[in-house]
């Protein structure tokens, strides 16, 4: 696959409004020995094109976080796969950036450049490009395409926000977004066929080809389904997308199709659009699916794995809007 987007705590510096997982400070992580497991649970270094460190903020949990990276450099020894870290990078000095060099890191996203970040965070930007390019790394701009993605002699950074040209700018119907309605996403607005959306996720390779996994909860978009599709301390993440490819509902997400998740079930993709346009986007629509139409008994319950409880829509507003 083409990227293992990781939270590994929802531990954070701040509590944006915009937030899609509730991060905030003293929110939930993982263990050292829950990491292990979840480490020793991916797959070869062939089958992975990088492993993205994200939040919460990374930074504000180093041992945690430097931990990890220890993992997986022995996991994938040698640079086998490059190692990124996403952050709003409020935390970033020459310190810690060169720790995090030392420990692998090929590339540095910060993700914080909008409106829903503090000023005092935009403002470091001249200062963490000048720190970037003073311990030789490069903008990904100027990496020649087939040496991106860590997969060169280049260390790099990106700089990026939930702006309005950006797939995410509505922002996710998800998290404290939802409950501050924060979110502008429409029923045009189709999350699930866009980068971090479920489009690829079961695929070996190819642009999207990617899952996330939330603490020790995998699933198979950024925006996340209702329960999880598996548990990375007890299953290996081959095995769980091996059987999330058997099963129709998981197909046609790996289509960007969520309006045709429940046609085997007698749903019609007419009435899945219906849905969507009533509850106001097609992630508010797989909740409601989930919820009300589908349970897989073969499926982990969600609420004994780490990241795997989602706070939703609650029931009753879903059937108001019917």
């Amino acid at each position: 696959m083409e990227s293992i987007y990781w939270v590994i705590s929802r531990d954070c510096n701040l509590r944006c409004a915009h937030c899609y997982n509730n991060s905030e400070p003293g929110a939930e992580g993982l263990s050292f020995e829950e990491a292990a497991r979840v480490v020793a649970n991916f797959p070869e270094p062939s089958s992975v094109g990088r492993v993205i460190l994200s939040g919460g903020e990374v930074l504000h949990v180093p041992e945690l976080l430097f931990e990890t990276l220890r993992l997986l450099r022995e996991r994938y020894p040698d640079g086998a796969v490059p190692l990124w870290i996403q952050t709003n990078a409020d935390l970033i000095d020459g310190e810690m950036l060169d720790r995090l060099l030392a420990a692998g890191v090929m590339h540095i996203s910060v993700s914080s450049m909008d409106d829903f970040h503090p000023r005092s965070t935009l403002r470091r930007r001249p200062y963490l490009e000048d720190l970037f390019r003073s311990r030789g790394m490069v903008a990904i701009s100027e990496v020649p395409a087939g040496e991106k993605h860590g997969r060169g002699r280049y260390r790099d950074f990106s700089f990026w926000g939930a702006t309005p040209d950006m797939w995410i700018g509505k922002i996710w119907p998800r998290g404290r977004a939802l409950e501050t309605r924060t979110t502008k996403a429409g029923p045009e607005d189709d999350f699930c066929s866009r980068w971090s959306g479920a489009l690829n996720f079961l695929e070996a390779e190819g642009d999207g080809s990617e899952v996330n996994v939330q603490l020790a909860a995998v699933y198979p978009c950024c925006p996340m389904t209702v329960r999880p599709i598996g548990d990375l301390r007890h299953e290996k993440l081959d095995a769980i997308l091996a059987r999330c490819g058997e099963n129709p509902v998981y197909q046609a997400l790996n289509r960007g199709r969520p309006e045709e998740m429940g046609v085997h079930l007698g749903i019609s993709v007419e009435q899945a659009l219906e849905r969507t346009r009533a509850l106001g986007n097609c992630c508010l629509w797989c909740d409601e699916f989930f919820t009300l139409h589908y349970r897989n008994p073969r499926e982990p319950e969600a609420a004994g794995i780490p990241g795997g409880r989602r706070d939703l829509v609650p029931v009753a507003k879903l059937l108001a809007a019917s």
